[in-house]
């Protein structure tokens, strides 16, 4: 699989550390698997509930992602929980699986019709009934994940030139849209 990407991450102003997190990971020979989680609250504790559930997904990239999903919330029991968003890229099908719980955006620039949605729930606490979704997508097609950190305002004003390479849309992206009183993640994923 031909992607490119990049992902920018920040901690909330006055905070060392971040209670988001981001993965991207390909594996097999044509999958890649996406994921932003952002543990809820701030802080050493919001940290850890999305550590964990980094650690899960790296153990068990190829899991359905419902699968995966109730994998992480298990895990995240007794933890402050998270909300999260997973995207699975298929190149050898040129398909998008997509599972996510709360509040985590995404928005694809495609010719093609792709409009991810979450259900409402917290992962580790109160997990919902779970809504996998599959589109195909085309090459040059470029999906991007956030967490509320981002104001979801970016999707209607200008955007950021699109032939530049990921990281520096992830990174205009945040310092553009980024909210300075939480923590801020987006990951830019280009297919290709």
């Amino acid at each position: 699989m031909t992607i490119t990407w990049g992902a920018a991450l920040r901690p909330k102003l006055g905070q060392h550390v971040s209670g988001d997190a981001y993965l991207v990971l390909p594996y097999d020979t044509d999958q890649v698997l996406v994921s932003v989680i952002d543990g809820l609250g701030g802080g050493e504790a919001a940290a850890d509930a999305a550590r964990r559930a980094v650690t899960v997904l790296e153990s068990h990239p190829n899991l359905d992602l419902n699968d995966l999903m109730q994998r992480v919330d298990r895990a995240l029991s007794g933890s402050r929980g998270a909300v999260m968003a997973l995207l699975r890229l298929d190149d050898r099908n040129r398909t998008a699986e997509f599972v996510g719980v709360g509040n985590i955006g995404v928005h694809v620039h495609s010719n093609l019709v792709i409009k991810p949605i979450s259900k409402n729930g917290i992962v580790g606490y109160r997990l919902p009934q779970l809504l996998r979704l599959t589109y195909t997508y085309n090459s040059g097609d470029i999906f991007v994940l956030y967490s509320d950190g981002i104001t979801s305002r970016f999707v209607t004003e200008p955007l950021p030139d699109l032939h530049q390479p990921p990281q520096q849309i992830a990174e205009e992206i945040l310092t553009r849209f980024g909210k300075e009183n939480d923590d801020a993640t987006v990951v830019v994923v280009r297919c290709e």
